[in-house]
């Protein structure tokens, strides 16, 4: 009988312990979702998404979070799309690096900044 009345003991401590546990979310995703819905509704506001992506990114990296998947993707999309070439490779490679089932597409993507980046190089020197 003592035996059962420990591991009722046990299982209720259990449980209340956990019961009242935070779940913490399991990525960083930052401002993203809002930030992503102005872009869409207003695309003028790429800068701020490119800001908010900036920040999201550096927070979670500053506290060892996990940045959420697709964020350095959006992000190195954004750099792209400004002419920064060299920035955009970077992201890709790090959303390919912590996210391995990216692997072909951020491969595709950093071969056409690849391309983009030479083509912006051969315009200048003409």
């Amino acid at each position: 009988m003592k035996l059962h009345a420990r591991v009722a003991i046990v299982t209720v401590v259990t449980l209340l312990v956990t019961a009242c546990a935070t779940n913490q979310p399991k990525y960083n995703w930052g401002t993203y979702d809002r930030s992503l819905y102005v872009y869409y509704k207003d695309p003028a506001t790429a800068p701020a998404l490119t800001q908010n992506l900036e920040s999201t990114i550096n927070a979670a990296e500053k506290t060892n979070a996990v940045v959420a998947p697709g964020i350095y993707a959006e992000y190195g999309y954004l750099l792209l799309q400004q002419g920064n070439a060299t920035a955009a490779i970077d992201a890709f490679r790090k959303e390919e690096v912590h996210w391995p089932e990216s692997r072909v597409f951020m491969d595709r993507m950093i071969q056409a900044s690849a391309a983009h980046k030479t083509a912006a190089a051969d315009l200048r020197t003409h």
